[in-house]
């Protein structure tokens, strides 16, 4: 509804995220499976310090705007650091399973709602 962000911005974001595991064949689909979620997250538009995928996604978004962003491995945690990480050490190491899992099957998506 409103402007679009430009890089530089500070964007307050309110999320849930996923992990979406391909389907291994003879097993059910897998669920999305939720590693975080998020009320008030602050980040700066733009400053690499964000995942890739998520920062192009919020490009193209409006203040007040909803919309899942699927963002494919290469544009996931491609290198350590990269938010939003989980605050608690549950959290943390759930996502840190869910990417080593990722790994394994050779595919998966992180999923942002």
């Amino acid at each position: 509804t409103g402007p679009s962000p430009q890089y530089g911005n500070f964007v307050t974001i309110s999320y849930k995220a996923y992990i979406k595991l391909p389907d291994v064949s003879g097993k059910p689909p897998s669920k999305l499976d939720e590693f975080d979620s998020d009320e008030g997250y602050l980040i700066k538009h733009g400053n690499g310090r964000t995942i890739p995928g998520l920062d192009e996604g919020l490009h193209t978004m409006r203040v007040g705007g909803i919309r899942r962003i699927i963002i494919p491995p290469k544009l996931g945690y491609v290198t350590s650091g990269l938010g939003p990480i989980p605050v608690g050490p549950y959290g943390r190491w759930k996502l840190n399973r869910l990417l080593d899992r990722m790994v394994e099957l050779k595919g998966g998506n992180v999923v942002m709602d």
